[in-house]
């Protein structure tokens, strides 16, 4: 009675031991490995980020993170397992070592149990996880499109295509659990074998010593019932010993997806050696830029240019080739051309979202890949044609890139920007709330916020990519007086379809097949008669059908 309440009194101590030390590393470590994940994704190039679901993020962040908890539980159980084996082995062989020794044949079959099934425990578990990666990917596209959805009237399609992906994912998780279902059935059988040795070989003890050949201090009934109660507390320690790389193999697989993005080495970072840059005016200069997306990135040079994108063969080329650029503190310039012909990647590769593959981008003769990528992108204020809103205030929009701006910062970049009117007329002003996404805004709403939140950070180099192509004529034109007050100030670099927002720039690049073809103002374009003037025409510009400079140019 004694040896049973101290053993039980210990084994209740030990668990909540083992239940306090398994949370506080549990939580602890979660705590940890979400923010190591985060930090990752944040520093990772866009091309990753182009090429991959958002859902697979989500699911990684939120589930996959979970295996961490999973193994580091097991190594917390395995640690209370082993000195609880420890102490029973003890126990149970003061009583009898040949029913122990019995009692523990059964770890060599239990070992070859969870070696097989822990391999095909861990496949079945990686495909899980895949899947169920693929189901919040799911998920998280039909929310998004739950407007385009309605307006073609493809509920069905999308319902039966919902459908399928759960199906594919209840599949899997059948199939794992099918795996662990004969998984426990072994385990069952050996133990259920162990035991009737144990109590064959032990009933044969007190036939002999109490019958056959009777002796003081032989086995008896009651030895033996003592002995098989206190089997499970050996067994149970000894099952988590062995099963440790099976009760593992689930959180692994998740674990390995955490890795997958840990071991990642960002296309884009820090040289050892990189050098800080104040943020102050600095000329901007392209010298023989070149740049290709990779063969297995077509998706990414299809984001990146905002269009349907090339084919696998088209993705291995050039998307940019001998690019040769000078651009003066307060210069304002523009990259025209058709789409796919290279300008947004150009735009993408000022504030090092990607790195030339030829040639070298440099700031006042500094090149940009010897300077502190933190550094480089204070210098740049970035408005590229789907910059996300926040669901926050809409002063809190605008100061995104600078927290800390008074209010009267914020209403002065709005003017600039020409939203100062629209903003006024929502229901509490500038702290009237932004639904995710913008969805309570116009297109042209959420531009105007944009080009104010890259004003208002007060960076020396203004980018921006399509700056009007959501604006109609009206604010068109006042945005683009905006900009033109901009001279002087700060350096602006445009990328707009739309000639009539560009004719006031210093100098027009005009972009064909990742190369420029044309240099000039936009008289100059214009007089020369050449793919410049095609597209003014195409666009009704009065200037460019009479092949003359000067006049009133009207918007497409």
């Amino acid at each position: 009675a004694a040896i049973g309440l101290v053993l039980k009194a210990g084994q209740d101590l030990l668990g909540v031991a083992q239940s306090v030390l398994s949370n506080r590393v549990n939580y602890n470590g979660l705590l940890r490995v979400r923010c190591d994940l985060y930090r990752k994704l944040q520093a990772l190039d866009l091309d990753y980020h182009r090429s991959r679901p958002q859902g697979d993020a989500i699911h990684r962040l939120s589930s996959d993170t979970f295996g961490f908890q999973a193994i580091l539980g097991t190594v917390v159980a395995t640690v209370v397992a082993v000195a609880t084996f420890a102490a029973m082995a003890v126990v149970l062989g003061s009583r009898s070592p040949a029913l122990t020794a019995i009692a523990l044949s059964v770890a060599p079959p239990l070992a070859i149990a969870n070696v097989v099934f822990g391999r095909r425990l861990k496949a079945r578990s990686i495909e899980c996880k895949e899947r169920d990666a693929e189901f919040t990917s799911a998920v998280q596209q039909s929310i998004a499109s739950v407007g385009l959805m309605q307006a073609f009237g493809r509920e069905a399609h999308e319902f039966a295509r919902f459908q399928g992906t759960v199906r594919e994912t209840i599949r899997s998780w059948w199939r794992l659990n099918r795996q662990q279902m004969a998984y426990t059935l072994i385990i069952g059988m050996l133990f259920g074998a162990a035991g009737a040795a144990v109590f064959g070989y032990g009933g044969y003890l007190v036939y002999r010593d109490q019958f056959l050949r009777p002796r003081p201090g032989g086995m008896t009934v009651g030895d033996l019932m003592v002995f098989t109660s206190y089997l499970g507390m050996i067994w149970g320690p000894l099952c988590t010993l062995t099963g440790f790389a099976a009760n593992a193999h689930g959180g692994a697989a998740g674990a390995e997806r955490v890795f997958e993005v840990l071991d990642r080495n960002p296309a884009v970072a820090d040289r050892l050696d990189a050098v800080p840059l104040p943020v102050r005016p600095r000329t901007l200069e392209f010298e023989h830029v070149g740049f290709e997306y990779p063969v297995a990135g077509p998706r990414a040079s299809a984001n990146a240019e905002g269009n349907s994108g090339p084919d696998e063969e088209d993705s291995s080329r050039g998307v940019l080739r001998d690019v040769s650029v000078r651009v003066r503190p307060g210069e304002s310039v523009a990259f025209v051309g058709a789409s796919g012909a290279g300008k947004s990647t150009l735009l993408n590769l000022i504030p090092r979202f990607y790195d030339p593959t030829a040639g070298t981008i440099r700031l006042d003769g500094v090149d940009a890949r010897a300077v502190k990528v933190e550094d480089l992108r204070r210098h740049v204020a970035l408005v590229l044609q789907d910059s996300a809103l926040l669901p926050s205030t809409v002063a809190e929009n605008i100061a995104y890139g600078r927290p800390g701006a008074s209010r009267e910062e914020v209403r002065e970049a709005a003017r600039m920007a020409g939203a100062a009117e629209f903003i006024e007329r929502l229901p509490g002003g500038y702290a009237c709330p932004v639904a995710e996404g913008g969805a309570n805004l116009s297109g042209g709403q959420r531009q105007r916020l944009n080009i104010a939140r890259a004003l208002l950070t007060g960076a020396p180099i203004v980018v921006l990519d399509e700056p009007t192509s959501a604006l109609d004529p009206h604010h068109e034109h006042f945005v683009t007086e905006s900009l033109r007050g901009l001279k002087g100030a700060r350096t602006v670099v445009i990328v707009s379809h739309r000639l009539s927002s560009v004719v006031h720039c210093d100098r027009i690049y005009v972009m064909d097949g990742g190369r420029i073809v044309e240099e000039g103002t936009h008289e100059q374009l214009v007089a020369r008669r050449g793919l410049y003037h095609s597209m003014a025409a195409l666009q009704m510009l009065p200037d460019a059908v009479a092949g003359h400079g000067g006049g009133q140019v009207r918007a497409a």
